[in-house]
């Protein structure tokens, strides 16, 4: 798969746009398709709208493959895998506080 160039650098920030992006996306797009089962079954995938949250996150790991390993690029996927941690460690401290 051919990226464009701007997508090719080794940068800590490119990391961190993408890790805040694609859970964000992701996160929506999930979202969507639960108001479509909604919508035809009523009923949603889950009654705990914050696990849809968390499962948003797990996309991160196909690009931090992607940059960590088949191009070498250390920074960008550092970027990636440290935006997924804070997004994991929010989740715990939003939805899981005593």
């Amino acid at each position: 798969m051919k990226l464009p160039g701007f997508l090719k650098k080794d940068s800590f920030v490119l990391g961190a746009v993408f890790g805040i992006v694609l859970p964000v996306v992701f996160y929506l797009f999930l979202l969507l398709v639960d108001q479509l089962v909604l919508e035809l079954f009523n009923r949603h995938l889950t009654h705990k709208h914050h696990l849809l949250y968390l499962l948003s996150t797990v996309v991160n790991l196909l690009p931090v493959r992607h940059y960590l390993i088949k191009l070498k690029l250390e920074k960008t996927g550092l970027g990636i895998l440290a935006v997924t941690a804070i997004l994991i460690l929010v989740y715990f401290f939003l939805f899981f506080k005593q």
